[in-house]
Protein backbone atom coordinates (compact mmCIF):
# COMPACT_ATOMS: atom_id res chain seq x y z
CA UNK A 1 0.00 0.00 0.00
CA UNK A 2 2.49 2.14 0.90
CA UNK A 3 4.24 1.81 -3.16
CA UNK A 4 0.96 3.39 -4.33
CA UNK A 5 0.65 6.17 -1.56
CA UNK A 6 3.62 7.38 -2.30
CA UNK A 7 4.23 10.96 -3.95
CA UNK A 8 7.77 10.58 -4.89
CA UNK A 9 6.32 6.91 -6.67
CA UNK A 10 3.57 8.70 -7.87
CA UNK A 11 5.52 11.27 -9.39
CA UNK A 12 8.31 9.16 -11.01
CA UNK A 13 5.45 7.40 -12.97
CA UNK A 14 4.61 6.61 -16.52
CA UNK A 15 1.87 9.06 -17.43
CA UNK A 16 -0.42 5.84 -17.83
CA UNK A 17 1.08 4.31 -14.83
CA UNK A 18 -0.09 7.65 -12.68
CA UNK A 19 -3.54 6.45 -13.31
CA UNK A 20 -2.74 3.32 -11.40
CA UNK A 21 -1.74 5.33 -8.52
CA UNK A 22 -4.88 7.39 -8.68
CA UNK A 23 -7.35 4.13 -8.92
CA UNK A 24 -5.28 2.21 -6.76
CA UNK A 25 -5.60 5.45 -4.11
CA UNK A 26 -9.39 5.75 -4.24
CA UNK A 27 -9.72 2.02 -3.58
CA UNK A 28 -7.57 2.45 -0.66
CA UNK A 29 -9.62 5.43 0.74
CA UNK A 30 -12.83 3.59 0.12
CA UNK A 31 -11.88 0.50 2.12
CA UNK A 32 -9.53 2.03 4.66
CA UNK A 33 -11.37 1.03 7.78
CA UNK A 34 -11.80 -2.62 6.34
CA UNK A 35 -8.14 -3.16 5.01
CA UNK A 36 -6.54 -5.86 6.56
CA UNK A 37 -2.57 -5.57 6.04
CA UNK A 38 -0.49 -8.69 6.11
CA UNK A 39 3.09 -9.24 5.02
CA UNK A 40 4.32 -11.02 1.91
CA UNK A 41 3.36 -14.59 1.88
CA UNK A 42 2.25 -16.40 4.61
CA UNK A 43 -1.83 -17.33 5.94
CA UNK A 44 -4.26 -14.60 5.43
CA UNK A 45 -6.79 -16.06 7.00
CA UNK A 46 -7.34 -19.48 7.97
CA UNK A 47 -6.68 -22.30 5.02
CA UNK A 48 -5.65 -18.99 2.29
CA UNK A 49 -2.41 -18.00 2.10
CA UNK A 50 -0.92 -15.37 -0.10
CA UNK A 51 1.84 -15.90 -2.43
CA UNK A 52 3.90 -13.47 -3.84
CA UNK A 53 4.10 -12.85 -7.40
CA UNK A 54 6.66 -10.18 -7.98
CA UNK A 55 6.85 -8.11 -11.44
CA UNK A 56 3.20 -7.27 -12.25
CA UNK A 57 2.58 -4.33 -10.05
CA UNK A 58 3.88 -4.06 -6.61
CA UNK A 59 2.34 -6.03 -3.94
CA UNK A 60 0.70 -8.36 -6.78
CA UNK A 61 -0.12 -11.67 -5.16
CA UNK A 62 -1.76 -14.94 -5.53
CA UNK A 63 -3.82 -16.40 -3.04
CA UNK A 64 -3.70 -20.44 -2.06
CA UNK A 65 -7.22 -21.83 -0.64
CA UNK A 66 -7.45 -24.99 0.60
CA UNK A 67 -9.70 -27.22 2.53
CA UNK A 68 -8.78 -31.13 3.10
CA UNK A 69 -6.94 -32.32 0.50
CA UNK A 70 -8.39 -30.19 -1.98
CA UNK A 71 -6.40 -26.63 -2.73
CA UNK A 72 -6.72 -24.02 -5.29
CA UNK A 73 -4.68 -20.99 -6.32
CA UNK A 74 -6.27 -17.87 -7.50
CA UNK A 75 -3.40 -16.00 -9.71
CA UNK A 76 -4.81 -12.72 -10.45
CA UNK A 77 -2.56 -10.84 -13.28
CA UNK A 78 0.12 -13.47 -13.50
CA UNK A 79 -1.37 -13.60 -17.45
CA UNK A 80 -3.18 -11.26 -19.70
CA UNK A 81 -3.16 -13.45 -22.57
CA UNK A 82 -2.78 -17.41 -21.81
CA UNK A 83 -3.49 -18.29 -25.02
CA UNK A 84 -0.17 -16.90 -25.28
CA UNK A 85 1.78 -16.30 -21.92
CA UNK A 86 0.99 -20.02 -20.98
CA UNK A 87 3.03 -21.24 -23.88
CA UNK A 88 5.32 -18.32 -24.26
CA UNK A 89 5.67 -17.38 -20.35
CA UNK A 90 8.82 -14.97 -21.64
CA UNK A 91 5.97 -12.70 -23.44
CA UNK A 92 6.00 -9.90 -21.21
CA UNK A 93 2.82 -7.02 -21.38
CA UNK A 94 3.13 -3.21 -21.24
CA UNK A 95 1.21 -3.54 -17.47
CA UNK A 96 4.48 -5.37 -16.18
CA UNK A 97 6.00 -2.89 -13.87
CA UNK A 98 9.48 -5.01 -14.25
CA UNK A 99 8.99 -7.07 -17.29
CA UNK A 100 11.98 -9.53 -16.57
CA UNK A 101 10.72 -10.44 -12.47
CA UNK A 102 7.23 -10.64 -14.59
CA UNK A 103 8.34 -13.35 -17.08
CA UNK A 104 10.83 -15.53 -13.87
CA UNK A 105 7.34 -15.27 -11.89
CA UNK A 106 5.34 -16.77 -14.45
CA UNK A 107 7.74 -19.37 -15.36
CA UNK A 108 8.51 -20.67 -12.13
CA UNK A 109 4.60 -20.41 -11.10
CA UNK A 110 3.86 -22.36 -14.22
CA UNK A 111 6.19 -24.92 -13.18
CA UNK A 112 4.86 -25.46 -9.54
CA UNK A 113 1.09 -25.60 -10.66
CA UNK A 114 2.10 -28.06 -13.40
CA UNK A 115 4.53 -30.18 -11.25
CA UNK A 116 1.51 -30.49 -8.10
CA UNK A 117 -1.02 -30.01 -10.57
CA UNK A 118 -2.83 -27.56 -8.72
CA UNK A 119 -6.32 -25.90 -9.86
CA UNK A 120 -6.16 -22.27 -10.71
CA UNK A 121 -8.32 -19.34 -11.23
CA UNK A 122 -7.64 -15.84 -12.51
CA UNK A 123 -8.15 -13.00 -14.13
CA UNK A 124 -8.13 -13.06 -18.09
CA UNK A 125 -8.70 -16.56 -18.21
CA UNK A 126 -12.09 -16.34 -19.95
CA UNK A 127 -15.53 -18.21 -19.25
CA UNK A 128 -13.99 -21.38 -18.03
CA UNK A 129 -12.25 -19.87 -15.09
CA UNK A 130 -10.70 -23.05 -13.41
CA UNK A 131 -7.80 -24.57 -14.96
CA UNK A 132 -4.84 -26.81 -14.61
CA UNK A 133 -1.70 -26.45 -16.58
CA UNK A 134 0.49 -29.14 -18.05
CA UNK A 135 3.83 -29.35 -18.90
CA UNK A 136 4.86 -30.26 -22.07
CA UNK A 137 8.71 -30.82 -23.16
CA UNK A 138 9.91 -27.06 -22.73
CA UNK A 139 6.64 -25.38 -22.83
CA UNK A 140 3.14 -25.31 -21.09
CA UNK A 141 -0.72 -25.54 -21.85
CA UNK A 142 -3.73 -25.08 -20.23
CA UNK A 143 -6.54 -27.58 -20.06
CA UNK A 144 -10.14 -26.12 -18.37
CA UNK A 145 -12.16 -27.67 -16.04
CA UNK A 146 -16.14 -27.67 -17.08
Amino acid sequence: MSFWESDGNLSRASERARGNFLIARQVFDGYRSNLRLFNDGGEVLLGIRAMPLLGHTEGHCGYIIESGLQSLLVWGDIVHFPQIQITRPDVSILFDQDPLQAVETRIKLLDLVSTEQLLIAGMHLGELVFAKIQRIKKSYDIVYEK
